[in-house]
This record gives structure tokens, C-alpha cells and sequence, in this order.
């Protein structure tokens, strides 16, 4: 899973490929042309339209193709990385810990022992253990995360060892753009 300055780099690299690819390409178009071109400043031509639409083309081409090889989020890549998910830390919503099961309500939480988690109480009919439960670190991005929803309805945030919070499924999707999912 990657952070989200990680995707930051990737957006900006495929973002300046792109581009670099459909000025190759118009510069390509100029040098067949002779130098005839001219789309701007000084007017417009035939010559011109031509170069400007490949560059166009060319650039939105190496976008499609950027996004697919490096598999960033649209606004990450558009804006040259500008413009990135947030992080699995900031996300998270804070989660009850306890030390002891009598004390569990039949909500979502994580039971400790002298500090380290070691189950998660809610989740299913029994305890989960905390091996098996699905727990990312604070600095992930959250557009990373859409397989572990595949298998389960929260994902839990640890940084150094401590437990951040949870992030829920619902909550994912509507970060996501998906909205509110009703079943």
C-alpha cells in the first residue's frame, strides 16, 4: 500500500510524462510542417489546428495510459499531485479500547492487554484476533485501502504500535465519492 506522498510522485512523474508526450508529438507535427504552424500568440492555421489537436490527443492518450500504469486517483494525477486522498490516520475515527470483556457493550472495539491490542471485540460473534484484523498504518493513503473493504466492513489504524481508530466502509465510500450506500 502506498502513502500518500507516494502518490503524490507518482501523479506529479506521469502527470510531466504526459505532457512531455504530447509536446513531443506537436513538435514532431511542427518539424514535418516545416514550421508553418502557428496555434496562439501570433494566429491561427491550418498547420497550427493540426499540431494543437495531436498535442491534445497525445497528452490524453499518455494521461489514460499514466493513470493505468500507475494507478493513481483522477484529481491526484490531474493536478500533477497537487491534490491527494488523505491518509488512513487522518481519516480514522477514535475507537473504544478495553481491558476487559465483562466490561464490552456489544459495540465496535479493540480489547488490550497492558497496552498492546490483542482482539477485536464486534467485528463478528467472537473476538477476532488482532493478527487477523485488518489494520493498516496512519501514513496509507485511503484510496488504498478498497481491497480490505472487499473483506471487511472497518479497517483499523495503528501508528508505533498504538491504535488510532477505525475507518468504516461507509464512511470510505463516501470519501470516495461513492455518497451515502444504502442496501
Amino acid at each position: 500500500m502506498r502513502t500518500v506522498r507516494e502518490l503524490r510522485w507518482a501523479g506529479a512523474i506521469a502527470y510531466l510524462a504526459a505532457l512531455a508526450a504530447g509536446l513531443l508529438v506537436a513538435f514532431v507535427l511542427h518539424a514535418l510542417f516545416k514550421g508553418q504552424g502557428r496555434f496562439g500568440w501570433e494566429g491561427f492555421n491550418v498547420w497550427g489546428v493540426l499540431e494543437g489537436i495531436a498535442f491534445v490527443f497525445a497528452f490524453t492518450f499518455a494521461l489514460w495510459a499514466a493513470k493505468r500504469a500507475v494507478r493513481v486517483p483522477c484529481t491526484t494525477l490531474l493536478t500533477a499531485g497537487l491534490v491527494a486522498p488523505p491518509s488512513a490516520g487522518k481519516v480514522a475515527r477514535p475507537l473504544p479500547t478495553i481491558e476487559q470483556v465483562e466490561s464490552f457493550e456489544g459495540r465496535l472495539a479493540v480489547l488490550t492487554e497492558a497496552g498492546e491490542p490483542q482482539g477485536v471485540l464486534g467485528l463478528e460473534d467472537h473476538m477476532v484476533p488482532w493478527e487477523q484484523a485488518p489494520v493498516v498504518p496512519a501514513d496509507v493513503a485511503v484510496s488504498e485501502l478498497s481491497a480490505l473493504f472487499w473483506k471487511s466492513p472497518v479497517v483499523f489504524v495503528v501508528q508505533n504500535g498504538e491504535v488510532l481508530g477505525v475507518i468504516t466502509r461507509e464512511r470510505f465510500f463516501q470519501l470516495m465519492g461513492f455518497g451515502r450506500l444504502t442496501v
